[in-house]
């Protein structure tokens, strides 16, 4: 291995403290492996050639880089030749591959891949992993509408992190949160959101406060607050640009756009309702089933209401430049 390799393969090593668990240095670590994104494709190439475990730690690590950072085809066709490698890296390499095929719509993969990773998980006898692990396939059931399997996969995470980190309830509490939105049992889902941030803020988890902001400026705005709603997503949106956060970038033209509709501004609704749908279209993914509901939902009034209009506003909006789209998303 070259010195270059080397230095390389320690950033890896040294970031996955500061990546793995989400906390306030987590972007600027993601920014430094962003700067030598061309390398370290280069070093995992080299490594699937030549040195398979060592490919599958440094997958076991960057498939985070890899999802935050928009570039999943590319990670998931690395994890796809490094799940097989057997070690102390696979389960991580198997989160990493269920995360990114979920993210694309592909939910087989994901329940698959991350069934696997429970029964790892379980075989080690960890229970935060186990509780991480039930959290991820409690997600796969939300996207199936199983809203029964989301709380028995959250109610077992639950059990497995009683006593631990509270960093162990994180996900588990979260997935509570979305079940009862998407079940439109809306104060609960409020009262589980508020506890989610208030632990994220916590534990100094910055980008999942604003994933909570933006959750709860949905449930505000199905409950009738309007102003609850623009509070909430202006704070998700000022974090999500200032920090350039690729991952969360289409939800804050999503937001904007909903509460656009919400206000009757139909062209402007449109216009940043389409962004998002470019920036999923872009990056290989699709959103969370609970914000799938609202894309859907918008797009739908949308072209009720425009009629004949929405192909041409649609088009103005996929059409905007970064600067542009932002600017349009900052307007009041």
């Amino acid at each position: 291995m070259t010195p270059s390799d080397a230095a390389l393969l320690q950033l890896v090593r040294d970031s996955r403290q500061h990546i793995e668990t989400v906390g306030p240095d987590t972007e600027s670590w993601l920014d430094r492996l962003e700067q030598q994104h061309h390398g370290l494709r280069r070093l995992v190439e080299a490594a699937l050639d030549d040195d398979p475990p060592t490919a599958a730690e440094l997958g076991s690590v960057l498939w985070i880089f890899w999802w935050q950072r928009g570039h999943m085809a590319e990670g998931r066709a690395f994890l796809e030749r490094t799940q097989a490698v057997q070690g102390p890296y696979r389960e991580m390499v198997l989160k990493g591959l269920g995360t990114i095929a979920f993210r694309q719509g592909d939910t087989e993969t994901a329940d698959k891949v991350f069934a696997e990773r429970l029964q790892i998980a379980e075989a080690g006898g960890d229970g935060a992993r186990i509780a991480d692990a039930c959290a991820d396939l409690s997600r796969v059931a939300l996207r199936r509408g199983d809203f029964g399997a989301v709380r028995k996969f959250a109610e077992r995470g639950y059990a497995a992190a009683r006593g631990l980190d509270p960093r162990a309830i994180r996900m588990p509490l979260h997935m509570r949160a979305a079940a009862a939105r998407m079940e439109g049992k809306l104060d609960e889902a409020r009262e589980l959101y508020l506890e989610s941030r208030e632990l994220n803020e916590r534990l100094g988890n910055d980008q999942n406060v604003i994933g909570e902001d933006h959750n709860l400026g949905h449930v505000a705005l199905h409950s009738g607050d309007r102003d609850e709603a623009e509070r909430r997503f202006r704070s998700a949106r000022e974090w999500i640009f200032n920090h350039d956060n690729a991952y969360l970038t289409p939800y804050a033209y999503l937001d904007a756009g909903v509460l656009a509709l919400h206000d009757g501004d139909l062209d402007r609704a449109c216009r940043l309702v389409s962004v998002a749908t470019r920036i999923f279209e872009e990056t290989d993914s699709i959103p969370d089933p609970d914000d799938r509901v609202e894309l859907d939902s918008a797009v739908a009034t949308l072209q009720a209401r425009l009629g004949e209009r929405f192909d041409a506003v649609a088009g103005q909006g996929r059409a905007l430049a970064p600067d542009e789209a932002r600017a349009l998303a900052n307007q009041r």
